[in-house]
């Protein structure tokens, strides 16, 4: 049942996020060895593993067939939104390759209203505006301080990235109805997997045993975050869930400078500001009843 009354649900959305940047933190660490479809490869062949873990020790329904084919079309989507984000990661600090892919929610919009026929209100369109405003400041900071190495491209394959995580959301929704969680994230690892094997393999270099430990981190990290979520998201509605997930980007701005001594500039945190303000006003409009 769906609540407001307690605050487990939130607190399980926040353990979410924050496992889920230290992933994205993980994976920047990696990507610096090696080639992207491998990351990619890795990420999802360990992500399996641990679910099939989670299933195992759940007693969790196994995946169907039906399920499996609905997750092989999603996979295509999410795949993409990987090798986009992972590539992001390469030519973009940590903070500011988030908040570029804060961008997702707008785009999540504009699909559902293909793709599900819901409406969008006409002030939400006005908040979309302002929400890429944000991206034009960011983009604005980087010309400014003569630091573009990498960025025009940086920023192409961020909003790639969140025009297919859209995409891909909106058809997850769509599945939801039909498949228990667990069965469905399986599966979509597993298809993922299976999918990014071939550039896995053709891209391939033997990883040391530390990088074999951070990607079977990578995995577990996954896991736990997509459960959490799924969980929070199972008890709570969504209108109360789905701003906790701008606060990636502190926990992106903290491992970024921890971990790889990435000090966002002040036009980073002004387009995260316009951005998440947007996307809170998204919510606001497009949840309101009519």
């Amino acid at each position: 049942m769906k609540t407001l009354a307690s605050p487990v649900p939130v607190l399980s959305g926040l353990f979410a996020v924050a496992v889920l940047a230290g992933m994205d933190a993980l994976i920047k660490e990696v990507s610096g060895s090696h080639a992207t479809g491998q990351v990619v490869f890795l990420r999802y062949l360990f992500g399996a593993a641990a679910l099939v873990i989670v299933a195992l020790v759940t007693r969790a329904q196994p995946p169907t067939l039906g399920t499996m084919k609905r997750a092989g079309v999603r996979a295509i989507f999410i795949l993409s939104t990987a090798f986009l984000f992972f590539k992001t990661l390469t030519l973009l600090p940590l903070a500011e390759a988030v908040a570029v892919s804060f961008t997702a929610p707008f785009f999540m919009v504009i699909a559902s209203r293909f793709m599900l026929g819901e409406p969008v209100p006409p002030r939400a369109l006005g908040a979309i505006a302002v929400g890429f405003s944000g991206v034009v400041v960011m983009l604005a900071g980087r010309i400014g301080d003569g630091s573009l190495s990498g960025v025009p491209l940086g920023y192409a394959t961020g909003i790639g990235c969140s025009v297919t995580y859209a995409l891909a959301m909106v058809m997850t929704r769509k599945d939801s109805g039909h498949d228990p969680v667990i069965a469905m994230v399986l599966a979509q690892n597993a298809t993922a997997t299976v999918f990014s094997a071939p550039i896995g393999f053709a891209v391939w270099t033997a990883p040391s045993t530390e990088t074999t430990l951070l990607f079977a981190g990578v995995g577990l990290l996954g896991t736990l975050g997509h459960l959490a979520f799924a969980w929070a998201y199972a008890h709570a509605p969504a209108s109360r869930l789905a701003p906790l997930e701008f606060t990636s980007f502190l926990w992106a701005a903290v491992f970024g400078l921890v971990f790889f001594g990435e000090m966002p500039t002040i036009a980073t945190f002004l387009g995260a500001l316009l951005i998440v303000s947007a996307c809170l006003a998204v919510f606001r409009k497009t949840e309101a009843p009519a």
